[in-house]
């Protein structure tokens, strides 16, 4: 039997320990967690849609969970919906109102989204190592392997890098691109055709990243940086940003 690593038990016995004292209670999160712990002693990798609430169409068609997608897949959610869903080695967690193009340009990897385009409303998203092409209606995000938050309107975006790093910029102004390296959501941007403004950390968690990174069988790094394997998930419902 192989032998788990010492954040994975840790993460569990946490997590456990405080789906059961109701710490995750009222943020619609203790079930997917559970699920996504229930099938053995630590992150599981899943295929497919994950969970589904709302209306949602892939390529045009409407799904449910369980179902494997594939690409090229354009997926458009409506009002109050949520969309969890894994490709790969990569998990997606899509957001009411909004617009997702995933295509593949490497034959080698298919299931491998390498091309992302955000063309309205927020994509919270962790991926495997590789270069992935992030794009919304502003600012375009090169990234080999990370977790990323992003948003996209009309005129503007915001994209923090959670942790990994990227060359962040407007999409119409290439000079004014950087390239960031983050740990634990240190330098969220909001992109305009041609400037980039610091921003803050919003509408998204540390609780989704660990449950995104479940689903494709890894940790995130800051669950043992941050102290997360020490104990520290006794009140999850907490952003630790």
């Amino acid at each position: 039997m192989p032998v788990k690593h010492p954040a994975v038990k840790n993460m569990r016995r946490h997590l456990l320990k405080f789906l059961a004292a109701g710490a995750l209670s009222g943020i619609g999160l203790a079930g997917l967690v559970r699920q996504a712990l229930a099938a053995g002693s630590g992150p599981q990798r899943k295929q497919g849609i994950y969970r589904l609430e709302g209306e949602a169409t892939f390529n045009g068609k409407t799904l449910k969970v369980g179902d494997v997608l594939s690409l090229p897949l354009s997926v458009i959610t409506g009002p109050k919906t949520t969309l969890i869903f894994v490709l790969g080695a990569d998990a997606y967690l899509v957001r009411a109102n909004s617009h997702l193009i995933l295509t593949a340009n490497d034959d080698k990897t298919p299931s491998r989204a390498t091309a992302i385009k955000l063309l309205a409303g927020k994509l919270l998203s962790v991926f495997e190592k590789g270069e992935r092409s992030l794009t919304t209606t502003t600012a375009v995000a090169g990234i080999r392997g990370t977790g990323i938050y992003l948003e996209s309107e009309p005129g503007q975006s915001y994209l923090c890098l959670c942790y990994g790093t990227a060359q962040i910029g407007p999409i119409a102004t290439p000079h004014l691109r950087e390239t960031i390296k983050t740990t634990h959501h240190e330098s969220p941007r909001i992109v305009y055709p041609d400037r980039m403004e610091a921003a803050k950390v919003i509408n998204h968690s540390d609780d989704e990243l660990i449950l995104l990174e479940s689903l494709t069988g890894r940790l995130p790094p800051f669950y043992t940086q941050w102290g997360y394997g020490d104990g520290i998930l006794n009140d999850l419902a907490k952003k630790r940003y």
